[in-house]
């Protein structure tokens, strides 16, 4: 008769090699315990062993590791990790359903240098009706002050992850990669992300940072492609004439931005918060820094 140590040895085992067959590698203990209970359909599990004693077992022998987060809120929740994982895959197991985004997008499609010790990972909203009346007092005195950043970051080791709750858009624009370490990934694509830093360029390096991610990317840059996502995306602000300086900026020739000319130049507008001594840019309506034509 098998004993129950031994049984037990079998079943850790046996859990070993599913866990070496998925990519996957960063877990919650919610979704380990889907994984705990199959092996357990397939295989008896000894009376006295749980499922939760089972899982404590499988961090005491090591096949398992709690990963070390720290958190700027309350925040309980522990990670788990087999062999190798990314800071990329860590922060997507800590928003389910969340995406890669702003400057870390820009990193990973090659825009911008982005410090990669700081890791931006957006989660959707649920709908909410945002429309509202427009007004050039109203543009002012939102723009007046630095932009509202998210207080909302766990820590691993010296990289930071901020957690971000965008507006609901029924995850437009977002795809699938594999990542430097071949590990898979979800994130914005590039007119998404161009979009998305315009939008919040403090979570990109700043409005000299994005402009130098449209240089970068004016290659690969559909005026028709990003005009038609901004407008599927809903704003009431004006980024349209943000997303047009940016782009005559990188080289874009006036003929091709026209589709964004169409939506109309009715504000003087602003590419982000707290400027000082601003230039105004005549032909969009945008007040911009003073060297922001510098590489």
């Amino acid at each position: 008769m098998t004993s129950p140590i031994s049984r037990e040895e079998t079943l850790i085992g046996e859990f070993r090699e599913k866990l070496a067959q998925s990519p996957k590698r960063v877990y919650s203990q919610s979704e380990l315990a889907p994984l705990i209970a199959d092996l357990r359909v397939k295989r008896a599990f000894p009376r006295d062993l749980s499922e939760r004693t089972f899982l404590r077992r499988l961090i005491q022998d090591g096949i398992l590791k709690e990963i070390a987060l720290n958190a700027t809120y309350s925040f309980d929740a522990k990670r788990y990790h087999w062999g190798p994982f990314s800071d990329y895959e860590l922060a997507l197991s800590l928003k389910p359903g969340g995406y890669l985004s702003h400057g870390t997008a820009a990193r990973l499609h090659n825009l911008i240098d982005h410090e990669p010790t700081t890791i931006y990972i957006n989660k959707e909203q649920s709908p909410k009706n945002s429309k509202g009346t427009l007004t050039q007092t109203g543009i002012n005195r939102a723009y007046s002050n630095k932009q509202r950043q998210s207080g909302y970051i766990v820590m691993h080791d010296r990289t930071r992850i901020v957690l971000l709750s965008g507006k609901n858009t029924s995850r437009l624009g977002v795809t699938k990669i594999r990542g430097p370490q071949d590990e898979h990934l979800e994130l914005t694509d590039l007119e998404r992300t161009l979009i998305d830093i315009a939008v919040r360029p403090s979570y990109a390096g700043g409005a000299k940072k994005v402009a130098k991610a449209y240089r970068n990317a004016a290659s690969q840059t559909s005026v028709l492609r990003l005009t038609k996502m901004l407008e599927q995306l809903g704003y009431v602000y004006p980024y349209h004439q943000t997303l047009g300086f940016y782009l005559q900026n990188a080289g874009h020739p006036q003929s091709t931005l026209q589709p964004l000319r169409d939506l109309g130049l009715n504000f003087d507008f602003y590419l982000e918060h707290g400027m000082t001594q601003p230039r105004m840019d005549s032909s969009w309506r945008v007040y911009c820094p003073q060297d922001i034509n510098v590489s």
